[in-house]
This record gives C-alpha cells, sequence and structure tokens, in this order.
C-alpha cells in the first residue's frame, strides 16, 4: 500500500512538473515582463529628457529661462541687456535695400539669444518688408576651425586638430504675426580627427510666403562612442525684413559667440 501511495505521488508530481507552465516558469515569465516594463519606462524617460534639452537649445521650451539654464545649461544669457551692439562683419548695401552696419542682441525670457541685423527699404514703397511670395533659401557651411584643445577629452592640452566634427542647423522663419516655422539641416559636415575645413556643402529649403525674419542655430557636436559632446554656443544669428533682399544676394555669417570653434556660412534668397 506504502508503495503503490508513493508510485501515486510521484506520478503527480511529475505530471505537474511536466505541465504547460509550472509555478517557476510562471515566476520567471513575470519577471521578465516587469524588466521589459522597466525597459520602456527607462526608454521613454531618457526621449522626455533628450525633447526637454532640444527645447531648451532652440528656445521652444514651456520651462522658463532659469530652468533651462541649471537643468541643461541653455538660455544662461538670456537675461542680458537688449541694448549691447558690435559690429557685423557681414554687413552690406546695395542700391534697392541695406543691412544695417551694426548688429545687436535680442533677449526675451522664452528664447535664447540672437543676434539680428535689418534690411531697410531705400527705394519702392509698394516693396514689403516680407516675403509676398515663398522663394527658396540656399545656405552653405563654408569653414570649421577647432581653436580649444582635446575635444577627444585625453587630457592632450596641445592638440587643436583631434576633433570629430558633427555640423548640423536649424533655420527658422518667422512672420510678423509672431509665428514661427523651422527646419533642421541633415549633418552637412561630418568628419574624424579635424582641426579645420573650408569647402562648399550646400543645404537648399523652401522659404514660406510672408516671412519676415529669418534666423540660423547652428549646432556643433563632437561625434564620441557614448555620447556626443555639444559645442554650440547656443546662440541663433538673423535677418530682419528680407523682403527687402533681392535675390541671390549673399549673406555672410558666423558664430561670433562660440570660443571652442571658428564656424562661418552663408546664405541667399532665390
Amino acid at each position: 500500500m506504502t508503495h503503490k501511495f508513493l508510485l501515486l505521488f510521484i506520478a503527480s508530481f511529475l505530471f505537474v512538473a511536466c505541465g504547460d507552465e509550472s509555478p517557476m516558469s510562471a515566476a520567471n515569465n513575470e519577471i521578465s515582463e516587469k524588466e521589459k516594463q522597466h525597459e520602456q519606462e527607462q526608454k521613454e524617460r531618457e526621449q522626455e529628457i533628450q525633447r526637454q534639452k532640444e527645447a531648451c537649445y532652440y528656445g521652444t521650451s514651456n520651462n522658463s529661462a532659469s530652468w533651462c539654464c541649471s537643468n541643461y545649461g541653455y538660455q544662461c544669457n538670456t537675461t542680458k541687456s537688449s541694448s549691447s551692439a558690435k559690429s557685423s562683419s557681414s554687413a552690406k548695401s546695395s542700391s534697392s535695400y541695406k543691412y544695417s552696419s551694426s548688429s545687436r542682441k535680442y533677449s526675451s525670457s522664452s528664447t535664447i539669444n540672437y543676434y539680428y541685423s535689418s534690411s531697410s527699404k531705400t527705394s519702392s514703397n509698394t516693396q514689403k518688408s516680407y516675403l509676398t511670395k515663398s522663394k527658396n533659401i540656399k545656405l552653405t557651411l563654408t569653414y570649421f576651425k577647432q581653436e580649444t584643445p582635446d575635444w577627444d577629452n585625453t587630457l592632450s592640452m596641445k592638440n587643436y586638430a583631434d576633433a570629430d566634427p558633427r555640423i548640423s542647423f536649424m533655420i527658422q522663419f518667422r512672420k510678423n504675426d509672431g509665428t514661427r516655422d523651422s527646419i533642421m539641416t541633415k549633418n552637412l559636415l561630418e568628419k574624424q580627427d579635424t582641426g579645420e575645413w573650408e569647402g562648399r556643402i550646400d543645404f537648399t529649403t523652401t522659404v514660406p510666403i510672408y516671412t519676415d525674419s529669418i534666423y540660423v542655430f547652428p549646432r556643433i557636436t563632437d561625434a564620441d562612442l557614448l555620447i556626443n559632446d555639444d559645442y554650440s554656443s547656443g546662440y541663433g544669428y538673423g535677418v530682419h525684413s528680407i523682403g527687402y533682399m533681392e535675390d541671390y544676394e549673399v549673406w555672410l555669417d558666423s558664430d561670433e559667440e562660440n570660443k571652442q570653434c571658428t564656424l562661418k556660412w552663408e546664405w541667399y534668397l532665390y
């Protein structure tokens, strides 16, 4: 009787162990699902942090400038006086319009700092300060130079040619009613261990009708294995009253506020 009972117990145990899902298997599946959920939540948090960082960089964040400054180091200069002025190396004039001979900072609590110059009508009274039809803009990256050493963080303070630059731009189109349209270029320059580069790399897109101002935000990062280092100045550079500009009149510009590198580009409408 004892043997029969023992055999019945063993058979019952084997039946349970060989079933579709043992208690141990169910516990492992539950742990696996929790791990997947945790990974998904972590990924979503990282994406949200990246979204907030980019919003602070481009001045579109719903948070305050001080919040962006303390969390991501952007918009820290928005409290500077808007009356400061400096010479513009790209100022020019023509018979139908002229650019101002100086550029001054523009600051507000909701945007990062801009430099801007204004075009002023000098002839036709029918000409508008904004575009009365859509046009194209051609932006050309022309020059990059590493100005500080050791972008690779190897403690080699004499190396001014270890940059792995990734250079792109955000072009922002603004209208008098305050609306803005923006477009990001791809990386126009991708190099390894490059201290200086000169050439011409173009990007073309459409400028919407009624656009009054164009701002160009350069983005400079140094490619690394784990995370790219951001060498952007956090400034945008723009021109007001573009309706007075003639087609194919070239505007030369540079990232004047950047102390890490020299960056030059040009653009024109057509």
